[in-house]
């Protein structure tokens, strides 16, 4: 048989456990007592997962506050590779007779290869071009 897990005196976020509760509901339960004095029921398994860390209750303290009142970053867009080229849609392929630059487009999903070129200008620009043509 499983070993019972003792929860009574454990802190969890803003919760201190004071012992096991007595509910007919299926699952163990837990009475928990806040920071702000509030006691509450709470279901073992959503203290072990901090889904509840607190009653509910509105923070009052003013560092909390400033984390509450700052906005929100607003995700960067996703980065382009170069692969060292330092352009996008254009990668340097090394072969036996020597080093060449290979350019490619994302059209609608699909990549489409632009052709191998002997300097890297020619790529870029190759690139730039598509760009051009397919972005409109």
């Amino acid at each position: 048989m499983k070993k019972r897990i003792d929860l009574t005196g454990r802190q969890f976020g803003d919760l201190t456990v004071l012992g096991k509760a007595e509910t007919k509901q299926k699952g163990r339960f837990w009475n928990a007592k806040c920071v702000c004095g509030n006691e509450l029921v709470v279901k073992q398994s959503d203290l072990k997962n901090q889904v509840v860390t607190n009653c509910g209750h509105e923070e009052e303290t003013a560092v909390k506050e400033v984390k509450k009142a700052a906005p929100k970053k607003a995700k960067a867009p996703a980065k382009k590779t170069s692969k060292g080229t330092g352009h996008v849609g254009v990668s340097k392929v090394e072969l036996k007779s020597g080093t060449r630059y290979k350019a490619n487009i994302s059209v609608d999903g699909k990549n489409k290869h632009l052709g191998t070129f002997d300097t890297l200008e020619e790529a870029v620009a190759a690139r730039q071009e598509a760009e051009e043509q397919y972005r409109q």
